[in-house]
């Protein structure tokens, strides 16, 4: 099933959704070939960022598997969504992996999707602002969570906010 692109997405930083904006999401680059080689100078560039907020999501080109990583003044994490009902076997395995690497969660809550209000399990992770251990660990995740291959193609969305939330 190919799952159309969002083309803009709600931006907020905090727990108040009144201080959120809605903001269009950047094509991505698109890489039909070798994705998980790409992964380092994403990675380098959002840890190199000098911006308030930066964002990379590495997606498969269907849309179907999207990890998404974020810097905000200096703070990184790593972030996924599981449907938590019809994967509870994935949502284990996430918990399993991020628990076994030691992270703590940053977040971890049940989100809407179409009409099912708790259908999306959210979880996001700290991470060490170390471009070796998240490259790695992203390939990680690609690989052994969702069993993509070195060699599939990805799609990489990054973006930059360099003025604070408003």
């Amino acid at each position: 099933m190919n799952i159309p692109r969002a083309k803009r997405m709600w931006v907020q930083i905090g727990d108040d959704l009144k201080t959120g904006h809605w903001e269009d999401i950047p094509e991505p680059d698109h890489f039909p070939t070798d994705g998980f080689a790409q992964v380092d100078s994403y990675v380098s560039r959002l840890l190199g960022s000098s911006a308030r907020f930066t964002s990379v999501i590495i997606a498969t080109p269907d849309q179907q598997i999207a990890v998404s990583l974020w810097q905000h003044v200096g703070l990184s994490e790593f972030t996924l969504s599981v449907e938590w009902r019809s994967e509870p076997e994935q949502e284990r395995a996430v918990r399993k992996f991020f628990s076994a690497r030691g992270l703590s969660t940053s977040h971890d809550y049940l989100a809407g999707n179409g009409t099912v209000p708790d259908a999306t399990r959210c979880i996001g992770y700290f991470m060490p602002s170390d471009v070796q251990f998240i490259t790695g660990l992203t390939k990680d995740v690609l690989g052994q969570i969702y069993h993509l291959r070195e060699q599939d193609a990805l799609d990489f969305t990054y973006q930059e906010r360099h003025e604070a939330a408003s």
